[in-house]
């Protein structure tokens, strides 16, 4: 049985963990983004950086492990003829109080091949590690497995590959999702979308993988996605990528996790992302966490960076009209959710048709209106990382008038407060009664109009007299003889809702116009076409 050594100096000690916080008030190199971005990147020098390649891993036991090809205290290290550099090994640091990086040692001196080291991760408490390295005769990587002895401190046991595709093609990046406990991987296999995808497989008890599958055409492009980091509460999967929409090189996305599912690709945009490659994406806490960025464009020069996310507010403005007239609808209730199917918000429209929300950049959400009188509406909108607000028109269609015992059944009129003047948003419900009467040239109607109980009996009385003039006046105006039509005003006296103290949506179901039709025709029940 063979047995792996790893650095006896990569013990639990006091400092940063998957768990920590980086202390704000450290200062070093700073790398300056754009800062034009909804999401700030402030990137600092881990101080573990050479004039060769470092890239960032996983934690294991409050130690950073890294890859590089750098030879640190009696390392072996060899060349790689095919890609012209140094192999990479795999070191573990020191993490200080503040996040920076320090003292690599050689993680392992027989986990560490001949040949070009890949990434691992690790399951089952640090007690499993999974990780790759290429081969002799090809530089494409393998996936392998070890377990970590319990009754020997320091070593490794019972390695094994884990098979998932053939030597003709490379496996990458694994990382342990211990939520639900699967791997995910990155792969040029047979079956993708081009270059490499992304994969996810789940792992069986001995440890090898089972039910792999791509994680889909939303996520993964026709070129290369590498170095998958899946946040702990399994909604978010952030990987590197150049394909898409990126500035340049591998630029780092972020992806939503939803019942299985992976949608919702976003770049990160120019906050964090360049020309230049950026790859290793891992937080340490919802807003801190380390990046590798290549400082050459034609070959592999990666340096360690932390960062920290300062993010500014954006702002959703949402308008909603009615689709033809593009008249502004009040009083319209919207619930917005977002993809995750959490309801992030449920609210009316203002006076104005409008509602004003600040919303997560990258996130994506969806808007439900419901307005009595109209159908239903669902748009999907996406928050963006560059702009300061985001704003959305949503058109809702009205539905079409019934006749249900002798009256015409619809929507509320409403008029200015205290006023007969006819809201804008009313002249739409009162033209379908328009296309009714247009419709069934020998209809009439008598106009009942009603108020709360709110003020005098006389005042209350007045009012709707006034407001049933004012909708028999539009009727007219839109041509309807006035010898098709009557009007009266009952104020309070027939409410629909007898209270003491009535809500206001009582309130505002006993203020009501009613269309009664006064003759008796044959198209009781009927749905009505609406012109």
């Amino acid at each position: 049985m063979k047995k792996l050594f790893f650095c006896v100096f990569c013990i639990p000690l006091l400092g940063m963990s998957q768990d920590s916080f980086i202390d704000d008030s450290t200062t070093g190199n700073l790398l300056t983004l754009n800062n034009d971005s909804l999401l700030k990147f402030i990137l600092t020098d881990t101080g573990v950086n050479t004039e060769l390649s470092e890239i960032g891993a996983t934690f294991f036991r409050d130690k950073f492990l890294i890859i590089s090809n750098k030879k640190r205290r009696h390392t072996k290290t060899t060349f790689n003829e095919t890609l012209n550099k140094f192999n990479n090994n795999i070191y573990c640091t020191n993490v200080d109080k503040n996040g920076n990086l320090s003292f690599p040692l050689q993680f392992s001196t027989v986990l560490d091949s001949d040949f070009n080291e890949g990434s691992m991760t690790f399951s089952n408490e640090d007690k499993t590690i999974y990780f790759t390295h290429s081969t002799a005769t090809s530089d494409n990587h393998k996936l392998y497995k070890a377990d970590l002895d319990t009754e020997i401190q320091g070593y490794w046991k019972d390695i094994i590959e884990i098979p998932v595709t053939n030597e003709s093609y490379s496996v990458e990046n694994p990382f342990y999702n211990k939520t639900d406990s699967t791997l995910y991987f990155s792969s040029n296999m047979p079956g993708g979308f081009g270059g490499y995808d992304l994969y996810v497989g789940e792992i069986k008890p001995d440890g090898t993988l089972k039910n792999i599958k791509n994680l889909g055409k939303e996520i993964n492009s026709s070129n290369d996605e590498k170095y998958p980091f899946v946040t702990p509460e399994n909604k978010y999967i952030y990987f590197s990528s150049n394909g898409g929409d990126t500035y340049g090189g591998y630029d780092v996305f972020r992806g939503s996790i939803v019942e299985n599912n992976y949608v919702n690709r976003k770049n990160l945009g120019s906050g964090l992302n360049s020309k230049k490659d950026e790859v290793g994406y891992i937080l340490v806490n919802k807003n801190q966490g380390y990046i590798s960025i290549n400082k050459e464009e034609d070959k592999e020069n990666f340096d360690i960076y932390r960062f920290e996310i300062q993010k500014q507010e954006q702002q959703l403005n949402l308008l909603v009209v009615e689709s033809n007239s593009k008249i502004k609808l009040p009083n319209a209730n919207v619930i917005i959710t977002d993809e995750f199917g959490t309801k992030v918000k449920e609210t009316k429209t203002n006076d104005k048709g409008e509602i004003k929300l600040i919303i997560e950049p990258l996130s994506s959400y969806t808007i439900a209106t419901e307005k009595d009188g109209y159908e239903p509406s669902s748009e999907s909108i996406n928050a963006s990382t560059e702009n300061g607000y985001v704003s959305e028109v949503i058109k809702m269609n009205q539905k079409k008038p019934e006749i249900i015992n002798d009256a015409i059944v619809m929507e509320n009129i409403f008029f200015d407060f205290n006023k007969a003047s006819l809201k804008e948003e009313s002249q739409l419900s009162l033209d379908k009664v328009v296309a009714v009467m247009n419709e069934i040239p020998d209809m009439t109607l008598t106009i009942n109009a009603h108020t709360d109980t709110k003020g005098s009996e006389k005042y209350n009385l007045a009012l709707s007299q006034k407001r049933a003039k004012s909708t028999y006046d539009y009727l007219i105006s839109k041509g309807i003889n006035k010898s098709r039509l009557d009007h009266k005003g009952y104020g309070e006296s027939k409410p629909i809702h007898v209270c003491e103290v009535c809500t206001e949506i009582q309130d505002s179901e006993n203020r009501r116009v009613e269309f009664i039709i006064n003759k008796n025709l044959e198209v009781s029940d009927t749905t009505l076409t609406n012109n």
